[in-house]
Parts: C-alpha cells; structure tokens; sequence
C-alpha cells in the first residue's frame, strides 16, 4: 500500500491556511510587477552589452588541467576546553577528457573557547584556503599542468581576514591573524603571478552593472536591482561569453563599479553632496584601497591585477571566472565549452572535484570523538574527569551535526 506524505500546507490550522493562500496571491502580484519591471530595463541594458561566441578550437583535447577545491567543517565542535576544527583540499588533474591523478591533504584547527565562534569559523576557512592555494602551488610547480581551476575569486578571503587580523592566534606559527593572511595572500599572488590560474565564481553577489548603469545616467531609475549573474542569465547567448573590460573600457574598472552604487546612495542620498559621477568613481577607487590595505596590508595597485568575465556553455545559467589580467581566455574558454556539465554549466571537472572533497556532516563530531578516545587510553591522562569535563558538550542540550 503505497502511503502519501501529506502537504506540509495542510498540517496547518485551516485558518492559517487560508492566510497564507492570500499572502502568497498577493506576493505573486508584486512579484509579477518587479518582473516586468526589471525585464524593461534589463532591455534597455542589452543595448550596450556586447558578447561573443565562445571561441572553438580541438587544442583543448591536449590540455593538462588541474582543479583544486576544499571543504571545511560547517561549524566547530563546541566542547568546554576547546573549539575544533576540520578541513581539507585536493587535487584532480585531467589530460583532455581523461582524469589522471588525484591528491588529497587535510587539516584541523583547535581554538580557545573563548571569544565569537563566528571569527573562529572565519580562521577555520582560513587555513583552509591556505591549504588549498598550497596545493594548487603543488600542481604548477611538480604537475606539469597547463591551466589550474579554482574554486572561488582570487582575493575573496580579505572578507574573512577583515574579522581574523587582530585576533591573537598563538598556534601554528601564527601570532595573529594578520600573519595568516598574508601567507594566504603570497600564495595567491604566486598563483595569480603565473597566468595559468582561472577562479570559478559559482555565488556571485556583485553588482557592477548597476554600479555602471548609475554612472551613465547620473540617477538609479535605470537599476536593475539584481546581481549580475541574474542580469547575465538573461542577456547572455548560449555559447557566448562576457568580458566586463569591454563594457567598462577597463579589466579594472569592475571592481570600482562594484561599489559605486553603495557610495552614490552614501555620497549624494544621504549625505546630500553635489558631486560629479567622476568624483564618485575616484571615490570607489579611495574606498577599495583603504579596503585593500587593511584587510590584505598590500597596496591597491597590487590587488589590481584580475579581470572577469561570463561565459555560458549551455542551458544552464553562466558562470563567472577570474584570470590575471594580461592572461589569454581563449584557449580555457574552448574547454569550458567542450567539458562541462549541462546541468550545472561548470567545467565537469570542478563538479567531480566538490563531490570527492566535501567533509561529510558530522564528520567534525567523530573527529573529536577519537581525539577523546585516543585521551582516555592513555595512560599519562591520569585525570579523567578534567579530561571529561574538557570534552564535554558547551551545550549540552544541543546535539551537534
């Protein structure tokens, strides 16, 4: 007898139903409006956004590429001694359609309790990205590889070193947070250095297009409200690719138009300055760079050096990627066309690779269960109720994942 799982609508009061039945009617009209909205000005976009068919050539067959992805625990063990951590990174490497190697590394963070368990989530994914530029540096350097994927932008860590740099670490050769960082900003830099490394930005939540759209018309009538991969899953061709430098005049210019619609509203809405488009423009130069400096310690010039791009392979919404600057696309960009997965549009290897790498939930859990263990065999613990007490549960009505 085959048994129905009851809509989760219907485990409601009847009143409450019918509530929400008229909140959701009423959602979709507004909903309806924004839409047709935001499909006229994205309309009006189009016009200025030029794109090109995705370059092909039978080169790619001949690549060697190798992707490189992590995982790290989704929270830290919450026990009354400690916080621990763990996390890992690897590598795939690939000779046209065909894998060939692989390699794995992992590692594990253990922190005071003491402080935010947000920031100590922060230094966790740090020394996770850490371990995953080591390894990518492992496979330029020892793999004889030509182009390596990574998962994510070059620089998008300094979010994270902006909550750990004046956290006092006292472990693993760290003083403090700042030391960290700049050994995960070197790796980056070597990576970055080499012209051989493209960053896959699958959670894209900039909006430069807005920040350009600002610029041009002096007001924000003509937004779209919406990040950019929404804005480019709608204009851009399948089998077609999006080079921001050719919009912006610049490769640069991408990550002041990022912020320029955050500082016209400061600027000329709420601090009611008469100012020029241009004047906020440098503005969003001054603002990146005091950005830069405090959470990277490295001049803005440095930083400077990536450009961005979209490229959509198939059905399936584009994708953003980061190069050097000065490096040439259209090679990579023919592998993307001939190896991804259609129902994600990424390079199939960067799929397999989030499959192989991420840390199972709980895992976390039984890794401090056997660090515990391993404690109560030995003979040299005499004390084990302080060695009880230091693995017992912060909470101990919360079971953790």
């Amino acid at each position: 007898m085959e048994i129905k799982e009851v809509s989760d609508w219907l485990k409601l009061p009847v009143q409450l139903q019918h509530q929400f039945f008229q909140h959701a009617s009423e959602e979709a009209e507004r909903c309806k409006k924004r839409l047709l909205e935001r499909m006229k000005r994205i309309n009006e976009l189009k016009r200025y956004i030029r794109t090109e068919p995705i370059p092909d050539s039978d080169d790619w067959k001949d690549l060697r590429v190798a992707v490189i992805d992590g995982s790290n625990s989704p929270s830290t063990s919450e026990r009354l001694g400690s916080r621990f951590g763990t996390y890992c990174a690897g590598y795939m490497i690939f000779e046209g359609r065909d894998f060939v190697e692989e390699g794995y590394r992992a590692g594990r963070f253990t922190y005071d309790q003491i402080g935010s368990q947000d920031v100590t989530q922060k230094i966790l994914h740090m020394f996770r990205c850490k371990l995953e530029r080591e390894v990518a540096l492992h496979c330029l350097e020892e793999k004889n590889v030509d182009y390596i994927l990574i998962d994510g932008s070059f620089y998008g860590f300094r979010i994270e070193a902006c909550l750990i740099n004046n956290e006092p670490l006292n472990a693993y050769g760290y003083s403090i947070g700042m030391d960290l960082t700049e050994d995960v900003r070197d790796l980056t830099w070597d990576l970055l250095k080499s012209r051989k490394v493209v960053g896959i930005i699958k959670r894209t939540r900039t909006n430069a297009l807005d920040g350009w759209l600002v610029y041009l018309h002096g007001n924000e009538d003509h937004c779209i409200d919406a990040n950019d991969k929404y804005i480019m899953s709608l204009i851009l061709p399948i089998q077609h690719w999006f080079s921001y430098k050719w919009l912006f005049g610049s490769a640069i210019s991408f990550n002041f138009y990022s912020r320029f619609r955050n500082l016209y509203r400061r600027i000329v809405l709420h601090e009611k300055k008469n100012v020029t488009m241009d004047e906020i423009y440098e503005a969003s130069r001054g603002n990146l760079s005091q950005e830069i400096k405090e959470s990277l310690g490295m001049n803005v010039d440095e930083f400077l050096q990536t450009a961005r791009y979209y490229i959509r392979c198939c059905n399936a919404s584009p994708f953003e990627f980061e190069t050097h600057k000065d490096m040439d696309v259209r090679l990579i960009l023919s592998y993307f066309k001939n190896f991804h997965n259609p129902a994600t549009g990424l390079p199939w290897p960067l799929d397999l690779i989030d499959e192989n790498i991420t840390l199972p939930r709980g895992f976390n859990k039984e890794f401090v269960e056997e660090i515990e263990a391993r404690l109560i065999r030995d003979p040299e613990v005499s004390n084990k109720l302080a060695l009880q007490e230091y693995f017992s549960y912060l909470n101990p009505q919360k079971a953790e994942d």
